[in-house]
């Protein structure tokens, strides 16, 4: 009962928000497709990386997440959904991407940037790899349910690959002229983080509603660990990109970072270096916050809420450079991506999914 008044609230605030988006696009096409791509970002990152979760804890043999195992799954499920959210990106291409043609309102130094790069950047070809980019995601998704081990073998290249191009094709070519050899990876970096932290909400949200057997302290603790390590490498790849880039001081790469360090972009700087690195690093040293479900939960919510602040610094500077502008497209893309997302996801109740989440709780049973 619990789950189907869930589900059907979530369709109800995806439907909220559809309807939003729909108005919003008679409106302000602008700031209702860069509203909406920042939040579809978001979720498709988290996605992605519970995929990877699932594929590396597989490939290393890591049993402590095997209570965790069909949580990803659950997530990784939603995989189709993504894809016909993304056809819902189409009709504003043109509204987001200033190197669809034409270019006659582009500055000249524009223009030539773009002619450069015209070979990638042309629209037949950004739909052709976004099909090979779903092709990947959900055909492995799949594989991992019936051979679990060869298909994550040979899966997380491919699948690091591929996120990372959507990274350049979807994100980074907002700003068309100018290019981050490592961006993929920060994009990857917060939607792996993104993951973890989804797992360990949903995992004490499932104790304290009944829906899953208690989890035993220690598998939680190498959840909280992981944590940790993912928090590192977040703050690590943010601050390399920034370095490198400011101490070369090249005015066509600096300019991207101008907006986002100055006025109110800058203070949400500051919160994302203090709410998704230094908060949860000091947090996640103590022992008894990683062995409370309760502990990494609130961690794992507060990381999500930072994670999609991440992609707003990344997005919507392109619609307003000159400070932070609260608009209530954000809420209706929120609302749109997240809402059928969770209603999406309960959705699934395959055979195989529930032998997996059987044989979870036996093990954990087992273990504790």
């Amino acid at each position: 009962m619990r789950t189907t008044l869930v589900t059907r609230g979530a369709l109800a605030a995806g439907a909220i928000g559809l309807a939003l988006c729909a108005l919003g696009a008679l409106i302000d096409p602008l700031q209702t497709y860069a509203s909406y791509l920042t939040a579809y970002a978001a979720g498709l990152s988290v996605v992605v990386g519970a995929l990877m979760l699932v594929m590396i804890a597989q490939v290393s043999g890591g049993r402590w997440f095997t209570p965790f195992r069909p949580i990803a799954l659950r997530v990784t499920g939603t995989l189709p959904l993504f894809a016909l959210l993304f056809l819902l990106l189409l009709p504003g291409l043109h509204a987001l991407y200033p190197w669809i043609p034409p270019l006659d309102h582009l500055s000249p130094e524009l223009q030539q940037a773009i002619r450069r790069k015209q070979s990638y950047l042309n629209v037949p070809g950004f739909m052709v790899r976004a099909v090979i980019y779903f092709a990947v995601w959900i055909g492995f998704s799949r594989l991992i349910r019936r051979a679990p081990g060869a298909a994550s073998a040979a899966g997380l290249p491919l699948v690091g690959l591929t996120l990372t191009f959507a990274a350049f094709d979807w994100l980074m070519s907002l700003t068309p002229d100018w290019f981050s050899t490592i961006y993929g990876l920060y994009y990857f970096a917060g939607g792996f983080l993104g993951a973890l932290a989804l797992v360990a909400l949903l995992a004490y949200v499932g104790e304290r509603l009944g829906f899953s057997v208690p989890v035993g302290p220690e598998r939680y603790y190498s959840l909280g660990k992981m944590l940790l390590t993912f928090v590192l490498f977040w703050a690590y790849v943010a601050f390399a990109q920034l370095l490198i880039i400011w101490i070369a001081d090249l005015p066509n790469e600096v300019r991207w970072y101008l907006p986002r360090l100055q006025g109110s972009w800058g203070i949400l700087g500051l919160v994302l270096l203090g709410g998704q690195f230094l908060i949860p690093f000091l947090l996640l040293l103590f022992r008894r916050i990683t062995t409370s479900p309760k502990g990494l939960g609130l961690i794992g919510g507060w990381l999500l809420l930072m994670h999609y602040l991440d992609l707003y610094w990344l997005v919507l500077p392109v619609r307003s450079p000159y400070g932070v502008s609260l608009h209530w497209q954000d809420v209706a893309g929120t609302l749109l991506v997240g809402g059928l997302a969770v209603a999406f996801a309960g959705r699934i109740r395959s055979e195989k999914l529930a032998v997996q989440e059987a044989g979870a709780r036996s093990e954990e049973s087992y273990a504790v």
